[in-house]
C-alpha cells in the first residue's frame, strides 16, 4: 500500500491526516517534537493515525521509517517548524520535494537574510548578533526604529520593537528561548519597514507558481508595531499594490527554490517597493485554509499531496473563485497583563454579522498577560461578507461590542 510521511501533523497537519487517509494513501505520522511539548499541547496528537513513530533526530527518523521506504511516495510536514525537516528526508528518499540546499533558509530569517541579499532582492537592513549586549550597537546600525527577532520560530513569539534609543533599557525582558522553547542563541536586529504588510499564498507545481490569495496586516493606527495581528483581511486583484506584490513573490519563490507544493511570502510595500519580510514553502497559518475550504472549491491539502505525487492539482491555471470575502480579527490585552474577570459582550460578539468562528483563548480567573504573539491573544473571530469592505466593516462593529475585563492590580502566576 502507497504511504504519505507527515512530519508533526498537529495544527493545520489535522488536515493533512484526513487528507492523506482520502486520497487512498496510507498515513505515517512522524513526530519529532519532544514527548514533554506533544503531551502538553497535543496530547491527543496520534489521533487518527494509520502509523505513528517518534525520533528527535535525523537519522533515527531515517530508522523508524525503514520498514516502510519501499512504501512512501511523499513527505510533507504537518507543522511550520517542520517544513526544512520534511524537505531533507524527501531528498533523502529520493521523492519530489524543494531544492534541498535552501531549506535551511526557507526557515532561519538568518540565512533567509543572506540568500535574499546575494539574490539582489529587498531587504531590511539587518544585523545578526550572538548576544543580547550587542543588540544595542547592532540598532544604532540600521537605524531607528529597528526590530528584534529570533531567527527561528514564529506568530511574532519574541519579536521586539525598538521605537527609539530609549527601548533599549528594556532589553532584559527579551524571551530567551523560541516558540518550540530552544534556547535563543541568535537575533536578528533589523531596520522596521514602514508601509503595508502583505501576506501572499501561494501554490506551486514544476517550477510554475499561483497566486491564491493576499491578505493585507491592518493596524488601528499608522503607528509602528511589532505585532502584526490586530484586523487581517483579505485583498483582492483590485488593490493597488496586488500586481507589484505578485512580481515581486514570484521572483522570490524562485530564489528560495520553491517548485512544488505551497508558500508562504510576508512582503512589506511603501513608496521604495517591495520587501521581503519571509518566505516559507508551507501553508499559511490562522483562518486562511479554513476558510478557503468554507469559501471555494480549492481544497490545498489535496493540492499539496497532487503536487508531491506529481499530479498536477486541478485548480493551478485557474482563477480560483471564493463565494466571500474575509478576514479575522484579534482582540489584544494591549494594556499590562492581570486576572480576567470577564469578556463583556461575548455572546454579542460571537453572534454578529458574519461571525464563523471565535477564538477564546482565556476563561474568568486565567492570567492575561499582554499580548505580544499568537500565543496569548484573547479573543478572535473569522468574519465573513459580500465584500472587502463589509468585512472591514464587521470588523469594527465587532469591536465595540466586546471588552477585556481585566484585574489588572491582581498578583501574577509567580506571586501565588
Amino acid at each position: 500500500m502507497s504511504s504519505i510521511v507527515v512530519l508533526n501533523p498537529v495544527k493545520f497537519g489535522l488536515h493533512y491526516k484526513r487528507a492523506v487517509q482520502a486520497r487512498g494513501h496510507r498515513l505515517i505520522s512522524l513526530y519529532s517534537f519532544s514527548e514533554e511539548l506533544l503531551e502538553e499541547r497535543w496530547p491527543r496528537h496520534a489521533d487518527g493515525d494509520d502509523v505513528s513513530l517518534y525520533s528527535r533526530d535525523f537519522d533515527g527518523m531515517l530508522n523508524e521509517l525503514e520498514p516502510y521506504r519501499d512504501d512512501i511516495r511523499a513527505v510533507l510536514s504537518g507543522s511550520d517548524a517542520s517544513v526544512d525537516l520534511a524537505d531533507r528526508l524527501a531528498h533523502t528518499l529520493r521523492l519530489p520535494g524543494n531544492c534541498v540546499e535552501l531549506a535551511h533558509a526557507r526557515n532561519h530569517k538568518d540565512a533567509m537574510r543572506r540568500v535574499a541579499g546575494q539574490a539582489g532582492l529587498r531587504i531590511p537592513r539587518y544585523r545578526l548578533v550572538t548576544s543580547i549586549a550587542d543588540i544595542p550597537a547592532a540598532a544604532h546600525e540600521v537605524g531607528f526604529p529597528a526590530i528584534v527577532k529570533h531567527t527561528y520560530g514564529g506568530g511574532s513569539h519574541g519579536a521586539v520593537l525598538l521605537a527609539d534609543d530609549a527601548a533599549l533599557a528594556g532589553l532584559d525582558r527579551l524571551v530567551k528561548f523560541d516558540h518550540f522553547r530552544e534556547p535563543v542563541r541568535k537575533w536578528l536586529v533589523e531596520q522596521y519597514i514602514r508601509g503595508r504588510e502583505i501576506a501572499v499564498n501561494t501554490m506551486s507545481y514544476d517550477g510554475q507558481h499561483q497566486i491564491i490569495d493576499m491578505w493585507f496586516y491592518s493596524q488601528p493606527d499608522d503607528s509602528d508595531y511589532d505585532f502584526p495581528y490586530w484586523n487581517n483581511v483579505q485583498i483582492n486583484r483590485e488593490d493597488p499594490d496586488w500586481d507589484r506584490v505578485a512580481a515581486f513573490t514570484h521572483e522570490v519563490l524562485d530564489v528560495f527554490g520553491v517548485r512544488i507544493g505551497p508558500g508562504h511570502t510576508e512582503v512589506k510595500c511603501n513608496a521604495d517597493g517591495v520587501y521581503l519580510i519571509e518566505v516559507a514553502a508551507r501553508l499559511a497559518g490562522g483562518p486562511v485554509t479554513e476558510m478557503w475550504l468554507a469559501h471555494s472549491d480549492f481544497n490545498p491539502y489535496y493540492a499539496d499531496i497532487d503536487c508531491r505525487t506529481a499530479r498536477r492539482p486541478e485548480a493551478l491555471g485557474q482563477h480560483i473563485a471564493f463565494d466571500a470575502a474575509f478576514g479575522a480579527i484579534a482582540v489584544r490585552n494591549e494594556g499590562a497583563p492581570g486576572v480576567l474577570r470577564e469578556i463583556k459582550g461575548l455572546d454579542a460578539f460571537s453572534a454578529g454579522p458574519g461571525v464563523e468562528k471565535i477564538l477564546v483563548a482565556y476563561a474568568p480567573g486565567d492570567w492575561v498577560p499582554t499580548t505580544d504573539s499568537t500565543t496569548n491573544i484573547p479573543l478572535g473571530a473569522w468574519v465573513s461578507g459580500d465584500t472587502v469592505a463589509q468585512v472591514r466593516e464587521r470588523m469594527y462593529h465587532l469591536r465595540d461590542l466586546v471588552q477585556l475585563d481585566i484585574d489588572r492590580e491582581a498578583g501574577g502566576p509567580s506571586d501565588a
